[in-house]
């Protein structure tokens, strides 16, 4: 009976202790986990961060009149489209370069980021195209400034009503929806060695197509900084609605029709 006693003594203390053993490495486990989930974070906020923001500096650059002379539609889509492919080979492999809340509304619809890393990316984006913009603005002097009013808003044609600019955004930004969903196609691993080129040449084409009528945003983001800046909001709803439903919706229309499981993990 003694001997029992001490048994089952010995085997209560061994439980305990070994209840108090994976209580110990379960408390260590998630910390690493969010440590590391935590890091992750950073540095995908400091990618997109950095990345619109540059984004920003560079497209309105493009667009900067130096003196009355009209900017040629050539100079400012070239100038989107190389600043697109310069930028997706820098950040690409850190973060895939969204630049792009409508890329991330259609990763986050593929299921490849969480809702979370979504807002992340999101807030990243908004705040680097506000910096950017920002920076770019504070730079310029006062009178290249007055040749410039509105500069790098992205305004609809006065020809034209907002429904039709709407549905003109749409189209392009579906454009650009379809060119991801093409690089996260597995049959198309092998030609992935020129994804920024093929980035900064769709951002150019649609420039030279569209940016007369509507700007050719196909970005909420690069919208939102020079319109926060200029407090000018006539027409924004076309900027976020249009983009972020195609980024919804057309990765839906790919993978029910073309190719359902899009398994590439990075298009960089």
């Amino acid at each position: 009976m003694t001997l029992a006693v001490f048994y089952l003594n010995d085997q209560g203390q061994d439980m305990e202790a070994s209840q108090v053993e994976r209580g110990r490495k379960a408390s260590i486990v998630p910390q690493k986990k969010s440590k590391t989930y935590l890091y992750r974070y950073c540095q995908i906020f400091l990618a997109e961060f950095i990345a619109t923001a540059f984004l920003m500096v560079m497209v309105c650059l493009g667009c900067l009149k130096l003196n009355s002379d009209t900017i040629p539609p050539l100079q400012s889509s070239l100038a989107s489209g190389f600043a697109v492919a310069t930028l997706v080979q820098m950040f690409g492999h850190i973060s895939d370069c969204h630049m792009n809340p409508a890329v991330t509304a259609l990763f986050f619809s593929l299921g490849k980021i969480d809702i979370i890393t979504s807002m992340i990316y999101v807030f990243a984006e908004l705040t680097g195209s506000t910096a950017g913009y920002g920076i770019l603005w504070a730079l310029t002097p006062t009178d290249i400034k007055d040749l410039n009013p509105g500069h790098c808003e992205t305004v609809v044609h006065s020809s034209l009503n907002s429904m039709t600019a709407a549905a003109i955004e749409l189209i392009i930004s579906s454009m650009l929806m379809f060119m991801i969903c093409a690089c996260l196609d597995q049959r198309n691993t092998h030609k992935q060695d020129s994804v920024p080129i093929k980035f900064g040449l769709t951002i150019a084409t649609v420039g030279l197509c569209a940016g007369n009528l509507t700007g050719a945003s196909m970005n909420p983001a690069r919208s939102f900084g020079p319109a926060l800046w200029h407090t000018q909001w006539a027409n924004h709803w076309i900027y976020w609605v249009s983009p972020i439903i195609a980024g919804f919706f057309i990765p839906k229309v790919y993978q029910y029709f073309f190719q359902k499981d899009l398994t590439v993990k990075s298009i960089n």
